[in-house]
């Protein structure tokens, strides 16, 4: 399976420090909101891929799971906008910032079950 870790901060750290020592999990991309970081983030931690927006990592059909490591304010918004894209999405809480938004991901991540 092929992680790609939208946001370069302290959890995204963990995540890619998680997923290195699984089994048949590979760090494949990162998305970052500027490249330069994405880049740095990718060499840091054995990524393949290093994107300079959500939106271009969310398009690389070889992403399997999309761990969403933004600050919570933006939870909702990526995770909508990689269900859209028809992305397995792991978020943790809050997911969303009420019961509507909540809702909607989940409505989403139903239309997109395989």
């Amino acid at each position: 399976m092929k992680i790609g870790i939208l946001g370069a901060g302290g959890i995204a750290v963990q995540m890619a420090k998680t997923v290195a020592g699984m089994k048949d999990v590979e760090n494949y991309a990162v998305a970052a909101r500027s490249l330069e970081r994405a880049q740095a983030f990718a060499e840091k931690y054995g990524f393949s891929k290093a994107y300079g927006s959500y939106e271009e990592m969310l398009a690389d059909p070889l992403v399997d799971l999309v761990y969403i490591a933004t600050d919570w304010l933006h939870h909702f918004p990526v995770a909508k906008c990689a269900l859209e894209n028809g992305k397995n999405v792991a978020i943790e809480v809050p997911s969303a910032m009420n019961l509507k938004e909540c809702w909607e991901l989940v409505d989403l991540s139903e239309k997109n079950r395989k």
